[in-house]
This record gives C-alpha cells, structure tokens and sequence, in this order.
C-alpha cells in the first residue's frame, strides 16, 4: 500500500492526499537512492568531518528514493505523462556516456535533436518547485502556470536556467538562496545532471551551460542536429551554491 500524507500540493494547490513525489523521477536513477536528510546549517558547520572523516549524521537515513510528499496522485501523473520522458531519456545517455567514454573529460558534448526540450525544461522547472516551499510559487505564478500549461511556451527574462552534469559528490536540494554575486538562486543536483534557476540577474552564469532557450524548442529545426556542451563538476560541497571545488581543494582549504 503506498503512503501518503494529507497537505497541498504543490502544482494544483489543493489540500488534498499528497503522494510521494521522486526528485527527480524515478525512472533516472532515483529508484533506491539512500540519502541523509540534514538542515544546511548543519551540513555547513560540518561538511568537513562528513566529507573527509566518516562522521555519520545523526538523522535517519532515508531509503526508497530522493523526493517528497509534495504533489497529489493527479499532478503526479501528469508530470509523468507529459514531460518525464524527455527528462528519462537524457539521463540515460548522459549517465551511459560518463561511464563508458573518457571518465577523466571535463565537459562532454551531446546531439539533443532527439528531445522534446520544451518538455525537458518544463520537468526541470518542476523539480525547482517540488523542492522549495509554497512561498516560491506564490512569489512566481509563472513558473506554475508554465509546468501547469503543456502549451505555455515563454517565460519572463527574469528566469534564467542553467545546466551541468555531476557523477560525484552529494546532492544539492534546490532551495532557493540569496546570494550577493547571483542574487535569487536555486541550484539542483542529482546524477547526472546539476541545475541552475537564476532569477532576476541579467549577468550569465559563465561555469555552466545556459538551457532556458529550451522554451523556444517548436521555433527550432528539428531536422538539423542541436548541439550542447555540458561541463562536468563535483558537488563534494552542497552549500555554498556553484561550489563545484573537488575533494583535494577542499582538503587543502582546511
């Protein structure tokens, strides 16, 4: 029997029964993941101790997968029919091609003309609200109406997504922060992909790979084939975001 649990979902804002929500979907790679949940405060005082000297959390681990109560069994299946395969799909190549090609390549290069990118960035805005609270959607409504409309296909300039792949590391939750260099920030992580929401911030992200054309993907040619260079980084350090240092210059900075 599965579990749920009685809140609002976050898509159609009902309170309602909630279903659990895997973040990100099930189908890539996030079927059994085992995980820690901890408060950044707490990571951040201690992330050394965690990273380098085998300090356990003193938190129970989660088992099942990485996600949340945070949708209704309704919007859940919605997310699932119409964008999650697109989201499936590229994780599978991503995560085959790290794993088969050159391990120790810095960035890695892929044909996209295969995807839906429309659909693709719509999964990925999805997961920026599942992972934040109500308040995020209230402040922007149109990141909702955008994953809510399968036909909504422009955003507000103010959004701008960014994408990276990751094979190591810990995942990064997608909280929005506040930071004084990229203002409003939300950064996702979870192999083999990393994910960027800058908002209200003019200036290019330049370390990672820009996808919020994504939405014009019905304005391109389909017949040509559509590049995309992906860094690839480590996320030893969940916080501060875009902390993509390894282990040895965390070492180092101790």
């Amino acid at each position: 029997m599965k579990k749920t649990k009685i809140g609002i979902c976050k898509i159609c804002k009902e309170n309602t029964e909630l279903s659990f929500e895997h973040i990100p979907p099930r189908s890539a790679f996030n079927r059994q993941t085992k995980y820690y949940s901890l408060s950044s405060e707490d990571y951040y005082k201690n992330a050394k101790e965690y990273i380098f000297n085998g300090k356990k959390p003193k938190t129970k681990k989660e088992q099942g997968g990485h996600g949340d109560f945070c949708l209704c069994e309704k919007c859940n299946g919605f997310l699932g029919s119409k964008y999650v395969r697109d989201y499936k799909k590229f994780a599978q190549i991503a995560m085959n091609i790290m794993l088969s090609e050159n391990k120790e390549a810095k960035a890695y290069k892929f044909d996209i003309s295969d995807l839906n990118l429309l659909n693709l960035l719509k999964q990925i805005t999805a997961i920026f609200i599942c992972s934040n609270d109500i308040s995020f959607t209230k402040s922007y409504p149109e990141l909702l109406e955008f994953v809510k409309n399968e036909k909504m296909e422009i955003l507000s300039k103010k959004f701008r997504f960014y994408m990276y792949l990751n094979i190591e590391g810990q995942i990064r939750n997608g909280n929005r922060h506040f930071t004084n260099y990229y203002g409003e920030i939300c950064e996702f992580t979870f192999r083999p992909f990393g994910f960027v929401l800058n908002i209200n911030n003019s200036v290019r992200i330049m370390e990672v790979s820009e996808i919020t054309g994504f939405q014009f993907y019905n304005r391109m040619d389909k017949s040509k084939e559509i590049p995309i260079v992906l860094n690839k980084y480590p996320t030893w350090y969940p916080v501060p975001v875009l902390d993509f240092r390894t282990k040895e210059e965390l070492n180092s900075s101790k």
